[in-house]
């Protein structure tokens, strides 16, 4: 028998977890539990134990780094499943009873259908659209079994929808502010932007100016290299999967500081008192679930400090109206419910 302690979730994240578990019991085979990006997981704990103990196979799909899944934290802290959770590879076979963790591109090779299949999209970079993630739910879920999304949208047409329309901290999440120029962003700023800047460093507030790709986190870099006597000393220039990890740990230990970077997955690093630029948020390569992740991280850490998120681009976009279109629904929905400590 498996059993998990008392999480202390507070009342509104309990009623979800139980809401969840009842759903899950009763009938309903597809859930979509919408929430904010960064949100914990720790509201799936109840389902997933109740699951093990009905002897019931469980997939669990998350795009987390290994080294730090969220539910796993929650599984060894508060519950005694964390001896029978297992990361299937390629060539997974099933064991019943147990609780199996993969990625999104793990689960695709796998053959085996699950009674539980969680998706949970809102602890990582969002790589994939909701209809790849129905695709998947479906394809690994049994005929019988339930499917569960954990996400900022609704990924299933049908079923059950259940809302957390903000995190612990119970304060409306950051909604982006959009900033159009004609100016070349590669080779100059506006005026209104570079006060933004400045004014995050005078407030001693570090800011993440995120690029589509290396290139334009270069021309970026080098521009504001040009403005380290008027803005600050400490801009840093981190690309992904090149710039050793040392860089992100300087600028994380730096009281403020401005880095540019094209780095959107997952760090280890927590950047308090935060301010995020997403620069070309034109750019097709960000879509409004990307955008959308890339501002949540603005009070991410933080539960009284109010920083900024700004998409900065040539034209605004449908992708840039959506992310805040979103943002400012779970504020409203948080306002209507009266979950805000404001």
């Amino acid at each position: 028998m498996f059993f998990y302690a008392n999480l202390n979730l507070g009342k509104t994240k309990d009623d979800i977890s139980k809401e969840i578990l009842s759903c899950s019991l009763n009938g309903k085979k597809r859930i979509d539990v919408i929430s904010v990006f960064y949100n914990s997981s720790d509201l799936l704990l109840q389902t997933i134990t109740a699951y093990a103990n009905k002897r019931k196979n469980i997939l669990y799909i998350t795009n987390e780094d290994q080294r730090s899944i969220d539910i796993i934290y929650f599984i060894n802290k508060y519950s005694n499943l964390g001896g029978y959770v297992y990361f299937p590879e390629a060539n997974y076979s099933s064991v019943n009873e147990y609780l199996h963790i993969c990625s999104h591109e793990n689960a695709l090779k796998l053959q085996e259908k699950f009674d539980l299949v969680i998706y949970n999209d809102v602890r990582s970079f969002p790589k994939y659209t909701k209809q790849q993630i129905k695709r998947i739910l479906l394809k690994v879920c049994k005929l019988d079994g339930v499917a569960i999304s954990y996400s900022v949208e609704n990924v299933f047409c049908e079923g059950t929808t259940i809302m957390l329309p903000l995190k612990d901290s119970k304060i409306p999440i950051i909604e982006p502010r959009i900033i159009t120029t004609r100016i070349n962003l590669s080779v100059d700023i506006p005026l209104v932007v570079y006060e933004y800047l400045n004014w995050s460093i005078i407030s001693n507030r570090k800011v993440i100016i995120f690029t589509p790709d290396e290139e334009k986190a270069i021309a970026v870099f080098e521009y504001l290299s040009n403005f380290k006597e008027k803005l600050s000393e400490n801009i840093f220039l981190f690309i992904s999967k090149k710039s050793h990890a040392d860089i992100l740990v300087k600028f994380m230990n730096k009281d403020k500081g401005i880095i540019v970077t094209n780095d959107f997955e997952e760090s280890h690093l927590e950047f308090h008192a935060v301010d995020v630029m997403v620069y070309f948020a034109d750019n097709e390569k960000f879509n409004h679930k990307q955008l959308l992740y890339l501002s949540s991280k603005v009070g991410r850490y933080e539960n009284i400090q109010r920083g900024e998120a700004i998409f900065l681009a040539n034209v605004e976009t449908a992708q840039m109206d959506k992310a805040k279109s979103i943002a400012r629904k779970f504020n409203e929905k948080a306002w209507e419910k009266g979950l805000l400590n404001i």
